[in-house]
Parts: structure tokens; sequence; C-alpha cells
């Protein structure tokens, strides 16, 4: 839930609240769907950048950016751009530093990610969201030459995000089954939120496991997976 104070200044909530600290200070940002634009809004008021480019798919969500910044009165640093992914957002010509991509899949961040080249620059830092498909995200990122320098997990309505921070070094990687489902960087450092993470994920595992079995399909991945975290857990 988004709020403000008696001064105009936005909160944001402890999902978006992660992504925004992980913008470096000083950055140049693409936030690529950024909908109501308020991680750019919170970012300027903040003084944690000084331009962002805010860009979306749709009209509606772009038409929404821009009242959120006419509101706040962070109009004249923000640039609203209509884009499927980074295609119409020429981060090159702003010297783009930090690429901010939340609130979509992660089939869909591993997509847009993939489709530009200028995610691979040098310098260039990739804060990522994903509402659903982590492993796939995860996977992609290993596999296509991209260093996790961070994860970080928040809970919000209810529900337990994770962010990560990423950027490219061309060395491809590999993950276990468990890493890549968790997070190789959450597992190491198991902040207060982990235990609950890891059990939303094998309670999912279980249901699948389930629906599966009645099916007659092999679960064979699926409980190896539940087994993984099962270790994890017990882990102190």
């Amino acid at each position: 839930m988004i709020t403000e104070n008696e001064n105009n200044v936005i909160n944001l909530d402890p999902r978006l609240l992660s992504v925004a600290e992980m913008v470096r200070q000083g950055a140049v940002v693409a936030d690529i769907g950024t909908d109501h634009a308020y991680i750019p809004v919170y970012l300027l008021q903040k003084g944690r950048t000084k331009f962002v480019i805010a860009s979306d798919i749709n009209k509606g969500p772009l038409e929404r950016a821009r009242h959120s910044a006419e509101k706040y009165g962070v109009t004249d640093n923000i640039r609203f751009a209509l884009s499927d992914g980074l295609a119409g957002v020429e981060p090159e010509a702003d010297g783009v530093t930090d690429i901010v991509i939340c609130g979509m899949g992660g089939e869909l961040i591993a997509r847009i990610i993939d489709e530009s080249e200028y995610t691979r620059r040098q310098g260039v830092r990739l804060i990522l969201q994903p509402m659903s498909s982590a492993y796939e995200l995860r996977e992609y990122l290993a596999g296509a030459g991209f260093r996790v320098l961070e994860e970080k997990l928040s809970r919000a309505a209810g529900k337990i995000y994770t962010c990560i921070l990423a950027e490219y070094d061309g060395e491809k990687r590999s993950f276990s089954d468990v890493e890549l489902l968790l997070g190789k960087a959450n597992i190491e450092k198991r902040e207060r939120l982990f235990d609950d993470f890891a059990m939303r994920h094998k309670v999912q595992l279980e249901k699948k496991i389930a629906g599966m079995s009645l099916g007659g399909l092999d679960c064979t991945f699926e409980r190896k997976l539940t087994d993984d975290i099962d270790k994890i857990l017990e882990v102190e």
C-alpha cells in the first residue's frame, strides 16, 4: 500500500521499497513497466536520483505515471516512454545506469533483458522483482552471463517477494535446482523472512505433487526439490 505524509512525500510498501533501496545513489534510472511511477517519484523525492525514464507498454499505465509525476511535482525529472521493454527507451541517450524491472513474471523479465544489448553494458545494473517464475529468471541470468550480486526478501499484502540485483560479466554459471528456486543469495544470507519464504515454496510443491500423483504423472523433480528445501530448513 502506498501512502504519503503531510509534506506530499510518498512512502512505498516493503515490496517496492526493497526495489528502490537497490538503486545506487546518483543513478540514472529506467523503470520498465512503471505503472503508477511510484518508484521513480520516490527516488526523485528522496534525492537518490536526478533523472528517471518511466516506461510502459500500455498507454493507460503511462497516463497514471504522468498523473503521479504531476501530483508529486517531479515532472521535470522524468521522461515518459511508451515502449515494449527497453526497445523504445533509448537508454544510451540518457546514460542509464540502473534498470528496474518489476511487477511482471520472471520469463517476461528475462525476455526484456535478452532483447536489449544495453543490459550487457559494463557498469549497468539490473534490479529485478519477479512476481512469478523466479526459477526461470535465475536460470536465464546464470546461463546468459549475469552475476547476481544480492537478493532481498520483503513481505507485502501477506506475500513474500524477492528482489534480485544483477549485472553482466559474461561468465556463465550453474546452480542446483533448489538454488534456482529460492536464490543462492537468499539461502546463504538466510534473513528473517527466509524460512517462511522457503516453507511457502514447499507447500506449493506439495500441492503440485498431490495433483500430479492423482494424474499418474512423474513428480521426481518436485519431490527432490521438496527434500532439498527440508534439508536447508533443518540447518540452523
